[in-house]
């Protein structure tokens, strides 16, 4: 099984990728019964609609709380109401994390209230498909995967590590890119998006490979056997994986370190 995280991973920062590459990887790895995985913080329906020409994929979405193969999910859990509605609060009355935006992402949509600042709503627009308005976060009622937080600056690790430290210990956070860090239960991580794919197809964690580049990347790169950074990595995602890239993410790092190491066919 081959997972790989998108943002900053498996796709340039313009957000594209090399369509003809990833369908000849695609097709060899078939061949080869290799599994190929979408493990990313994002919502599903994104993720789907990013892929919609491709067959054979599975997708680890929401930092591994949605899991879904053949239009079918084999794996959920999400945030309980108590500590969506603690965690509400918190955001909405502590300084130190007021002036971003807050996305509830769900089961059956994602929301953001209406009063949203217009650069971070546009922001928000590419990565959610069908964002619904409302005026208050509180009001909405939905199984959510994750409370999504997002500023104009680049203190969003910093934001998270205080967040893990006020949060109920039933919630973590985590910093997932573009300035922006991830509320979830505290049990999920993309490691355990993993591990559900691994008992469906009966595989060890020596039978993945990973790639990734952010924080939310770490339980996945510790977890699976042959995992990579990417070379744009921080220091810290790097430390945590078996390897590094030659390549970023703007390079086409991830496929082509698969070609190099599975000694695919150009």
């Amino acid at each position: 099984m081959i997972a790989t995280d998108i943002d900053g991973t498996f796709i340039t920062n313009d957000h594209e990728f090399d369509h003809m590459h990833f369908k000849r990887v695609l097709d060899q790895l078939e061949q080869r019964h290799v599994c190929f995985v979408i493990a990313s913080g994002n919502q599903l329906k994104h993720l789907t609609d990013m892929f919609a020409n491709y067959d054979n994929i599975a997708f680890l979405a929401e930092n591994g709380g949605l899991v879904s193969l053949n239009d079918q999910v084999i794996f959920a859990d999400t945030v309980s109401t108590a500590d969506l509605n603690q965690a509400l609060t918190m955001i909405h009355t502590d300084p130190v994390l007021t002036g971003g935006m807050v996305i509830l992402s769900g089961q059956h949509g994602a929301y953001v209230e209406r009063n949203t600042n217009a650069e971070l709503m546009a922001q928000a627009n590419y990565f959610y498909s069908g964002l619904q308005l409302c005026d208050r976060l509180t009001d909405v009622h939905d199984d959510m995967f994750k409370l999504d937080l997002v500023w104009l600056d680049d203190q969003a690790g910093q934001r998270a590590d205080y967040l893990n430290q006020h949060l109920p210990k039933t919630l973590s956070a985590t910093a997932s890119g573009f300035g922006g860090l991830d509320i979830i239960p505290a049990h999920i991580n993309k490691q355990v998006g993993l591990h559900a794919l691994e008992q469906y197809w009966h595989i060890s964690p020596d039978d993945v490979m990973a790639f990734g580049d952010n924080d939310n990347d770490i339980a996945m790169l510790d977890h699976a056997g042959h995992s990579y950074a990417m070379a744009n990595a921080s220091a810290k995602v790097q430390q945590s994986a078996k390897a590094v890239t030659k390549w970023t993410n703007d390079d086409d790092g991830v496929l082509r370190t698969i070609d190099m190491v599975l000694g695919l066919a150009n």
